[in-house]
């Protein structure tokens, strides 16, 4: 059942951000134009979401294709499109990215911490003595 939940839910949000789109850019661009431009983002979105990746990575990949869809409604358009569209397009990486920044600042010890692990590593007197040969 979650198959069918998912399809429908990514379908839905297809359709509803083809429908967003069409009202607010130029007449010229319509829903059959916008349509198979977002098309292949719902379809990637949901099969990240039917891998179960991390939410993580899940907001930047969807960010990152949001970005692409914008870049391609911009080159397929005969009117310029508004800039309030771009700032829409980036801003989704933007976020993500000062909260990752923000993550990774706050995180106990900070930077310290990676280099610490490698040096507390125990040695290994017979690391390659214990592989097999070609």
């Amino acid at each position: 059942m979650r198959y069918v939940d998912g399809a429908v839910m990514f379908f839905s949000l297809w359709l509803l951000a083809s429908m967003v789109l069409d009202a607010v850019t130029p007449p010229e661009l319509n829903f059959y134009m916008i349509g198979p431009i977002i098309a292949p983002a719902a379809i990637i979105t949901g099969f990240l979401y039917w891998l179960r990746i991390p939410s993580r990575d899940f907001v930047l990949v969807s960010a990152a294709i949001w970005m692409v869809c914008e870049m391609m409604m911009e080159m397929i358009t005969p009117k310029p499109l508004s800039p309030l569209l771009a700032v829409a397009a980036v801003a989704p990486l933007l976020v993500a990215g000062i909260l990752l920044h923000l993550q990774h600042w706050r995180r106990p010890g900070g930077r310290a911490r990676a280099t610490d692990t490698v040096a507390n590593l125990p040695a290994s007197s017979n690391a390659l003595s214990s592989r097999r040969p070609f």
